[in-house]
């Protein structure tokens, strides 16, 4: 399955913003909160937007080529969602506002074009 490639891929860069975590956590000294600390509170976010959006575009994906989406798209679905997640933590780290909305509009739209054709399968 296809899927599987960026599901590992995105499961690599899930580590590594968790790790990020964890590096900017020792060496401010916090351990629960961000205690407003601005490196703290982008890390967490990259993290955190990351988890919320990532697991429900893969299921769409797993679900769209479950019932017969090309194979050459669940490859632009997916290279879209990694470059997406990779546009938005890059952004949320340097604060490149361009790049966060580059990466939101990628997400968004891997979800929104496995939405349609899941939808449209179903009906036509």
């Amino acid at each position: 399955m296809i899927i599987s490639f960026y599901a590992a891929v995105l499961a690599f860069m899930y580590i590594h913003l968790s790790m990020n975590v964890v590096k900017v956590r020792k060496a401010n000294k916090i351990s629960l909160g961000t205690d407003n600390n601005e490196s703290l509170i982008r890390a967490t976010r990259a993290q955190g937007n990351f988890i919320e959006y990532v697991p429900f575009a893969l299921i769409l994906i797993f679900l769209a080529e479950f019932q017969g989406l090309g194979s050459h798209y669940c490859h632009l679905l997916g290279g879209l969602l990694v470059f997406g997640r990779i546009c938005h933590s890059i952004a949320l780290t340097d604060g490149t506002f361009k790049l966060r909305v580059i990466g939101m509009i990628s997400t968004f739209a891997v979800l929104a074009l496995s939405a349609f054709f899941l939808l449209f399968k179903r009906f036509f």
